[in-house]
């Protein structure tokens, strides 16, 4: 269940990290950069474990870097993609990350000391083959455009220019518009146009730019406002460069105008974005209150219950004391009954029963006395079982302490008459005895007793059940 459970967070983990990395892409095409790296830092946060999550964070971290000059920064996050990659044999990704690592060092060529032309090219050919290996035809076409932009590089301090590097440089061009036009690589399309402009002005070949770019805007989308500004910024150059002043006053004004566009077109979709972030957050409102609303009503149902479920057991309890009350209550009855002596007519039920083992008593064993109870205690017209047992226990102990004593049968018989009121002459009549003999007895008797006269023996005997 555990591993279950970890292993659904990893999931989740994963889920989100690629969520949030899509949602930076997005950003970065609106050119929403401080928005895009804050979400590619949280993917980054959540991709422990998870190498190409990392990998997919840090190249999306490394972009935004590089649109933002923070060149230093991109270059330390590429250096860490690229183990990765290398280690996890992650090949997409380690073109995309050497493709980075070309561009930075095109980027570092600020004068002819700190060119890194040649180790850009090593980059951008890696990449160019890992790329046609697996068939990456955006990276691929990416590759070709790093390695044409580079040669321009070379030629950037030389003049004249070396001829053959520059059309090395326009031949990758050409290869990587060709590569992202036969696969609709809308980007990179886009991309090859602009790259263009330096590869045009460093051959001054003016004319040809020139009609190039005019080409280009117009084959443009009405509503793509920026690749329009970046094309007429361009020909505001080229018409400067070949003094025809008028057409580069046009070109600016067109310039100004698709800026202008953009602009509000970027405001209108912000403007939309915040209504849409404003009813989807309405949305979560109302869901969160209806959500209060359900988990109030639960909790009261569940209260309910609950009271119900204690209400109910209280009841039973209170049953069930009262059916033990009731039959404590039969049992004293009973027992009130068994010991009163000044009822007029105690157990009358099962007073019979009661009499003849009190008789018996002195002469039958505790099993014995136990049994004839539990007899009397199954019988539904007799006793019930506590007093039965109450019963059994009682007359054992008398019988125990009739055992003490040491009466014989003969003696208890004689006890028993004297209770009645028997004289000692009518008591030898009954047992075919001499008085005599009833005399003698009932001084052994007052001997063990320990009793003086008739009176005494009578009240111990009635004491000790035996009356």
């Amino acid at each position: 269940m555990m591993i279950t459970r970890l292993m659904n967070f990893a999931v989740i983990a994963v889920v989100m990290a690629e969520s949030l990395i899509a949602q930076a892409g997005k950003d970065v095409s609106s050119q929403k950069y401080d928005a895009a790296m804050e979400k590619a830092l949280m993917a980054l946060e959540q991709s422990e474990g998870q190498p190409r999550i990392k990998v997919h964070a840090l190249q999306t971290i490394v972009g935004i870097d590089i649109m933002t000059s923070r060149d230093a920064d991109a270059w330390e996050k590429a250096v860490e993609a690229e183990g990765i990659a290398r280690k996890e044999g992650f090949d997409k990704e380690l073109a995309g990350i050497l493709i980075s690592k070309a561009k930075l060092c095109s980027y570092a060529e600020i004068s002819p000391e700190t060119g890194r032309n040649d180790e850009g090219l090593t980059y951008a050919n890696e990449a160019l083959e890992i790329a046609k290996e697996i068939g990456a035809h955006e990276e691929e076409a990416e590759a070709c455009f790093v390695i044409g932009s580079l040669y321009i590089n070379k030629n950037r301090w030389s003049d004249p220019i070396d001829q053959d590097i520059y059309r090395t440089a326009g031949e990758w061009l050409d290869r990587g518009q060709a590569i992202a036009d036969s696969n609709s690589i809308e980007r990179l399309r886009r991309n090859g146009v602009l790259f263009r402009s330096r590869w045009f002005q460093q051959g001054g070949r003016n004319q040809e730019a020139l009609d190039y770019f005019a080409n280009a805007r117009k084959a443009l989308p009405e509503d793509d406002h920026l690749m329009a500004s970046a094309l007429d910024d361009r020909l505001v150059r080229l018409y400067t460069r070949t003094g025809d002043a008028q057409a580069a006053l046009d070109a600016h004004d067109d310039y100004v105008r698709e800026i202008t566009r953009y602009m509000t077109q970027k405001s209108d979709e912000t403007l939309q974005e915040m209504e849409t972030r404003f009813e989807v957050q309405e949305k979560e409102r109302k869901l969160e209150k209806r959500g209060y609303q359900i988990t109030i009503l639960l909790m009261l149902v569940m209260l309910a219950a609950a009271i119900i479920v204690i209400a109910v057991n209280h009841i039973k309890r209170v049953r069930r004391r009262n059916v033990e009350l009731q039959r404590i209550n039969d049992t004293k009855e009973q027992l009130i009954e068994i010991l009163s002596k000044d009822l007029s007519s105690p157990a009358r039920a099962y007073r019979s029963e009661l009499e003849k083992l009190s008789e018996d008593a002195p002469t039958l064993d505790s099993g014995q006395i136990r049994e004839r109870c539990r007899a009397m205690a199954e019988n539904a017209q007799s006793i019930n079982e506590d007093v039965a047992r109450y019963v059994g226990d009682l007359l054992i102990e008398r019988s125990r302490k009739i055992a003490d004593i040491g009466l014989s049968k003969r003696e208890i018989e004689i006890i028993r008459l004297s209770a009645q009121g028997l004289t000692a002459a009518q008591i030898a009549d009954k047992l075919f005895l001499s008085v005599h003999t009833v005399n003698t007895h009932r001084q052994r008797i007052y001997a063990k007793m320990d009793v003086k006269n008739v009176s005494d023996m009578i009240r111990t005997a009635n004491e000790l059940g035996l009356i």
